[in-house]
C-alpha cells in the first residue's frame, strides 16, 4: 500500500462506518432523553421524567456495549492487512457468480453500462434484463471480440457457435427508447484479458480463465472471479483507462438498422454457424467512416458447422 489509512478510512476498510453511525444515533437520543429528565416538560407529577431517566440509563448501556464490540472488531481487523488493501483498491468485494451479482445491480442500474466479452452467454442467460435496462434510457456500450476476428479463434478455436447468443442479445437491446443513440457495440480484434462490467459506480472485472469442465468445453464468464470495484482508485482508473483504449480501438461497430433486417433472417432460416457470423459482420459498419468494410475486418472466421 502507498500510504498508511487514516482512522475514519479505517473504519470504512473494516466496514465499521454502520456501527459508528449507530453509535451516534444512541449517543444523540441517550442526551435528549437526559434533557427531558432535567427539564421536565410535563407536570411535577407526571411520570414522564422517570420513564426518560429510565431510557436514558438503557441506552447508556447499549451504548457501553457496542463502543466495545465496536473496538473489539477495531483492533482485531487492524491486524488484517488485506482489508486495508482492498479498500485501498477500491474493492468492495469479490464474488464467484457473477449473474447473481449483475442481478442485483442491474434492476437499479440508472445511467450507464458497460459490456465487454467474447461469447456472451452470461448476457444471454440475463438478456430480460438488459431490455429493461435499455428501456429506461441508459447508455449502453459493449465492446466484442468476435467469431469472424482471429482473436477470438486464438481463444476460442473455430467451432465455438455464438452467433445465436449475440441475436437474443443485440434484440434485447433494441427494445430500448432511442436504441441507435442510446447502445453502442462495437467489435475488436485484439484479446480481452478481462471480463469487465459497468453497472454505474460498480466496476465488475476479473481475468479470463481458459479452464475445461469435463465436459471439455471452457468455463464461462460467469465462473471467473471478479472484483466489484466502487470506489476511484488506482485500480479503478486502470480498468476504466483499458475500457476506453479497447473501444477507440476497435473497428467496427453494430448498424441497428442492417442488424434487424440479419435477426429476422436468421430467424427465419436454417442457416449453418458460418453463415449466420457472415450475416452479423456484413451487418457492421467500420467506426472509422473513411476506411472501408473490408480493411475493417479483413479476415472472416473460416467456415464452420
Amino acid at each position: 500500500m502507498n500510504h498508511k489509512l487514516s482512522f475514519f478510512e479505517k473504519l470504512k476498510a473494516y466496514k465499521l462506518t454502520n456501527n459508528v453511525y449507530v453509535l451516534i444515533l444512541l449517543t444523540v437520543s441517550m442526551f435528549l432523553s437526559l434533557a427531558c429528565y432535567v427539564f421536565p416538560i410535563f407536570q411535577p407529577d407526571s411520570f414522564f421524567p422517570e420513564l426518560a431517566l429510565a431510557m436514558a440509563t438503557s441506552l447508556l448501556a447499549s451504548i457501553f456495549c457496542l463502543i466495545s464490540d465496536v473496538y473489539v472488531q477495531y483492533k482485531n481487523s487492524e491486524k488484517d492487512q488485506l482489508l486495508e488493501g482492498m479498500h485501498e483498491f477500491g474493492i468492495n468485494n469479490l464474488h464467484f457468480n457473477k449473474q447473481e451479482l449483475l442481478e442485483q445491480l442491474l434492476p437499479t442500474c440508472e445511467k450507464e453500462l458497460y459490456i465487454s466479452g467474447y461469447r456472451l452467454i452470461l448476457l444471454d442467460k440475463i438478456a430480460p434484463l438488459l431490455t429493461e435496462v435499455a428501456q429506461r434510457g441508459v447508455q449502453v456500450r459493449a465492446i466484442i471480440s468476435p467469431p469472424w476476428f482471429e482473436s477470438f479463434r486464438l481463444v476460442y478455436g473455430e467451432k465455438e457457435k455464438v452467433i445465436d447468443h449475440y441475436c437474443r442479445d443485440f434484440r434485447a437491446l433494441s427494445y430500448g427508447q432511442d436504441v441507435k443513440a442510446q447502445c453502442q457495440v462495437r467489435f475488436i480484434n485484439k484479446p480481452l484479458f478481462s471480463d469487465t462490467y459497468k453497472v454505474d459506480q460498480h466496476l465488475i472485472t476479473g481475468p479470463y480463465l481458459h479452464n475445461k469442465t469435463i465436459f471439455d468445453g471452457r468455463i464461462t464468464a460467469n465462473d471467473f472471479f471478479a472484483y466489484d470495484l466502487i470506489r476511484k482508485s488506482r485500480l479503478y482508473e486502470l480498468v476504466e483507462a483499458e475500457n476506453k483504449t479497447l473501444w477507440d480501438e476497435a473497428s467496427l461497430q453494430l448498424n441497428w438498422d442492417r442488424f434487424a433486417e440479419a435477426y429476422r433472417d436468421i430467424r427465419n432460416s436454417d442457416y449453418r454457424e458460418s453463415e449466420k457470423v457472415a450475416l452479423i459482420r456484413a451487418a457492421c459498419d467500420p467506426v472509422n467512416v473513411s476506411v472501408s468494410p473490408e480493411e475493417a475486418a479483413p479476415e472472416l472466421a473460416p467456415t464452420t458447422v
